[in-house]
């Protein structure tokens, strides 16, 4: 634990280069103390600092930086969470709204209003749809030889199945198939349909009836693959406006293409997905091992004791972390009240 001066000078330079992105001298630091301590003895402070590990001189002659570690300290203990405006409170009150319409339509509005109130990327991450219960289940004729599986899911988010080749069916029979899939569906998962449809199969009964046969084998090939989660991601552009990225085009162009990889992004929330507590990756804790540049800060939010997902703000180490926690851990819980309710 650093002493009380200590914790001063690393609070003061931490918050001075989130502001300008620039290293940090002694004589503005000095200033900000009020000249209550000289620049020399806050340079013999910072060079303790720079010892055991929460400081970096990035040039001889340049001031300071914080290191990840300087960073995690100063999450730890020294910060001062940023409270919400009222206005802010009122926009991300909005996505109540935008839930009505579908679970679809509240996350995305939800990321978009968080990356804009933040000037960060936002990230909602949406856990595999086979973890959530069916409210309905229906077949809808696309042309004809194509029917259109429809299901929507208990926490309000809808699959659609595209069925080839099924020439044939009237609409008096697609809409007995429809009743009968129905009744089977109601309560269980996706997984738990298709094994519940593949045992039906099996049994003696279902060759009796070439109708319910062919519901069964309907269902069967609409579910024959794993139905993953989604990923929504709003304001990569955000990422143009930062300084420590904007000038180094190499590292730019790999945190942008991250971004087009599905299977980075569920790697960097993964920690917040099962746990309701909020997650603070810094740099290089962060787990993927290409993306050092990069902090997330993420929270899960959950339907009654299902967790549904993620949401996270990703933006360089030199976010302000005062403000982005509150930020995710209000819309997380936004997320959460809403999901509980419908």
């Amino acid at each position: 634990m650093l002493d009380e001066r200590g914790a001063q000078v690393l609070r003061l330079v931490v918050e001075d280069y989130i502001e300008t992105a620039e290293p940090v001298g002694s004589r503005t630091i000095s200033k900000k103390m009020g000249q209550a301590l000289s620049p020399a003895t806050i340079r013999n402070i910072m060079a303790d600092l720079e010892e055991v590990g929460y400081l970096c001189q990035p040039h001889t002659s340049a001031g300071r930086i914080p290191t990840g570690a300087g960073f995690r300290y100063y999450i730890n203990h020294l910060l001062a969470r940023k409270q919400l405006i009222r206005s802010e409170r009122d926009l991300l009150q909005q996505v109540a709204e935008a839930g009505v319409a579908g679970a679809d339509d509240m996350v995305r509005h939800a990321s978009r209003l968080l990356s804009t109130l933040s000037r960060h990327a936002c990230v909602v991450v949406v856990s595999r749809f086979s973890h959530q219960a069916l409210r309905s289940l229906s077949l809808l004729r696309a042309s004809s030889d194509r029917i259109l599986l429809v299901a929507v899911l208990q926490g309000g988010w809808v699959q659609h199945r595209l069925i080839e080749d099924e020439p044939g069916l009237t609409t008096d029979e697609l809409e007995k198939i429809n009743a009968y899939l129905s009744d089977l569906a109601v309560g269980l998962t996706l997984p738990q349909l298709r094994a519940k449809i593949l045992n039906e199969m099996k049994r003696e009964k279902a060759r009796y009836d070439s109708l319910m046969r062919r519901a069964l084998l309907l269902g069967s090939k609409a579910l024959s693959e794993s139905v993953p989660g989604e990923v929504y991601i709003e304001g990569r552009a955000n990422i143009l406006e930062q300084p420590e990225f904007a000038e180094d085009v190499q590292k730019l162009k790999r945190i942008l293409h991250a971004f087009e990889e599905k299977s980075v992004i569920l790697r960097l929330l993964d920690a917040a997905m099962e746990s309701e507590a909020l997650q603070v990756s810094i740099g290089s804790e962060n787990p993927v091992e290409e993306l050092p540049e990069i902090s997330v800060v993420s929270s899960g939010y959950h339907q009654g004791e299902t967790a549904m997902g993620s949401i996270g703000l990703i933006g360089p180490v030199r976010m302000d972390y005062s403000r982005v926690i509150p930020l995710v851990e209000y819309t997380a819980r936004l997320l959460s009240s809403i999901l509980e309710n419908r």
